[in-house]
């Protein structure tokens, strides 16, 4: 009974000292850290603190030992994810020293890269503008080719038509009515005389030439009659070399067009190609653009970054170092706890 009383006094002591000592107070801290603990754990083991650290170890219950040893493990455990956490940012430091050459040649290499593609750029565009003038010229040979292909096509059909009218007209009221012995219908060769050529005394002439049969004609209407007879076969021979000439050259006429067309679709096709891979070469010199300023942006962010990643290593390691120091110091002490006199100093003063 004696024994058991002296536990419960000096347990109460252990108690009343233990809520005045902020040592005790830190290790519940870091306890209470303990995430991996559920929380009536962490909660246990802080109340008995002052019932376990604070009694001598010579004096200590096994329930009492047992708590000293769980707080001790939950205080290796702390200690273990600090230095864990140390050897991580450690490593992150390291590896990110190491890729500063790495970060440098990829600026190298990046504006390496938009140079050449800067080349192709303005090798394609001169490519896309000498292709755009030779389009634009084979165009204007194009229209050139039809125009000419519709002018000679008038020149032939217009003369085709005109010759036709001529024959008809000297057939049947020139030469049938000569040959019957009658006038010539000057009525409906009149819309012609103004297309021939015949002199001037003559072409006066003719209305009363034309009016008078065979019988009833002069020697000078006679000879005004032969010189329309004339006049008439003569712009009919010349109509006829007009359609002569004009009909193998409408041939060659529709060669020609056909000829520029081809021309200039191929042409046409060649620039159409030419935009495209000048638009594609734009496109790859913007994203090697992006690519360069992405490069230098991860350069200039790296020295913040080190010291970013620098700073918080250290702020681990102070940690780690305050830890050992202060919580996991006061607990070591507080385990090898034995009782001393009443004058002696309490411990922590």
């Amino acid at each position: 009974m004696g024994k058991r009383a002296n536990n419960q006094i000096t347990v109460k002591a252990a108690n009343k000292k233990a809520k005045a000592d902020p040592a005790l107070a830190s290790v519940a801290d870091v306890i209470n850290q303990a995430e991996h603990l559920p929380e009536r754990c962490r909660t246990m083991l802080i109340d008995m603190l002052p019932f376990s650290l604070s009694v001598p170890s010579e004096q200590r219950h096994e329930v009492q030992t047992w708590a000293v040893s769980a707080v001790e493990e939950t205080l290796n455990g702390h200690k273990s994810l600090l230095e864990a956490a140390i050897l991580s940012e450690d490593g992150k430091l390291t590896t990110l020293k190491a890729s500063e050459v790495d970060l440098v040649n990829a600026v190298a290499e990046a504006e390496s890269a938009l140079n050449s593609q800067r080349e192709v750029v303005q090798s394609t565009k001169c490519s896309l503008a000498e292709l755009t003038a030779a389009t634009n010229t084979s165009l204007q040979a194009l229209r050139s080719a039809q125009g000419a292909r519709m002018a000679g096509g008038i020149r032939l059909a217009s003369a085709t038509e005109e010759k036709a009218t001529f024959e008809a007209s000297f057939q049947a009221h020139f030469k049938t009515p000569m040959e019957e012995g009658a006038c010539p219908n000057f009525k409906e060769l009149q819309p012609l005389l103004k297309h021939i050529e015949m002199e001037a005394s003559l072409l006066k002439a003719l209305p009363s030439s034309c009016s008078k049969s065979k019988d009833d004609r002069g020697s000078f209407d006679e000879v005004v009659l032969q010189e329309l007879a004339k006049a008439l076969a003569s712009k009919i021979a010349a109509l006829g070399e007009v359609v002569a000439v004009e009909t193998p050259a409408s041939v060659e006429r529709d060669a020609a067009v056909q000829a520029a067309e081809k021309d200039h679709d191929e042409k046409r096709e060649a620039q159409k190609q030419a935009a495209a891979k000048f638009e594609g070469a734009m496109k790859e010199q913007s994203d090697r653009e992006a690519t360069l300023v992405n490069a230098k942006k991860a350069v200039d962010e790296f020295l913040p970054r080190v010291d970013e990643v620098t700073g918080l290593l250290e702020k681990t390691k102070t940690t780690l170092t305050t830890f050992e120091t202060g919580p996991l110091h006061s607990f070591e002490k507080y385990k090898t706890l034995v009782e001393v006199s009443a004058d002696a100093a309490p411990l922590g003063a």
